[in-house]
C-alpha cells in the first residue's frame, strides 16, 4: 500500500513549509489528485489519519480534489478525457494516446492555526 509513503510525503512537504517558530497546528490540509495517479482515495485518507499522529498535523483535516484524465491521441489529434489506462481516441480507436492530465499528486495548500 503506497498511499502510506505518499501520506508521510504529505505531512514531509507540509512540515518543511511551517516557519520553525510557528507555535499553532494544521487544520486543514489541501491537495490534489488525477483520476490516472494510481492512488486510492480512501486508502490514502486511511493512511493519512493513522501517520499525522504525534505531528503538528494531528488535528488536520484531508481535503482532496480530484483531477480527471486527459489524452491526445498520437495518430488523430483528438483530445479526450481519460479516466482509466488502456482508453482507446473515440476518434479512431487509436491507443496510441499521450496522457497530458491526471497523473499527478499535489499539495495545493494548508492552513495553519494559532494555538491560543
Amino acid at each position: 500500500m503506497h498511499e502510506v509513503s505518499v501520506a508521510n510525503s504529505i505531512i514531509d512537504i507540509i512540515q518543511s513549509a511551517i516557519p520553525k517558530e510557528s507555535k499553532g497546528y494544521v487544520s486543514c490540509v489541501l491537495i490534489k489528485v488525477g483520476a490516472l495517479s494510481s492512488i486510492e482515495v480512501d486508502a490514502l485518507q486511511f493512511a493519512f489519519d493513522i501517520v499525522k499522529a504525534r505531528t503538528l498535523l494531528s488535528k488536520a483535516v484531508l481535503k482532496m480534489e480530484m483531477v480527471e484524465g486527459k489524452a491526445q491521441c498520437s495518430q488523430c489529434s483528438c483530445e479526450f478525457t481519460m479516466n482509466s489506462y488502456a482508453t482507446p481516441c473515440p476518434d479512431c480507436d487509436s491507443y496510441l494516446v499521450k496522457i497530458t492530465q491526471g497523473k499527478e499528486m499535489k499539495v495545493i495548500s494548508f492552513e495553519l492555526e494559532d494555538e491560543g
